[in-house]
């Protein structure tokens, strides 16, 4: 597993890779966030929304996840645009 977490002036992009065993990426469509099991991505990409940012998967069976979060970043005592 790699995670890595880069800055820029305007994001925080958090990057996680695995060589895991994956899944199909469409099968999340269908996938409701439960206290007893699933992702809770459909949750976690609606929160990120509304903070202006986002979250991308890529993952393929037998292969692997890529899972990359990104948010605006704005410096401690930074006004709102």
């Amino acid at each position: 597993m790699t995670v890595t977490v880069d800055r820029d002036d305007r994001d925080v992009r958090l990057d996680v890779i695995d060589d895991g065993v994956g899944f199909d990426p469409a099968t999340l469509a269908d996938a409701e966030p439960t206290l007893a099991g699933g992702y809770g991505l459909r949750s976690l990409r609606a929160r990120l929304a509304g903070l202006g940012g986002g979250l991308a998967i890529e993952s393929e069976p037998g292969n692997g996840t890529a899972l990359s979060v990104t948010v605006p970043f704005a410096p401690v005592g930074a006004g709102s645009p």
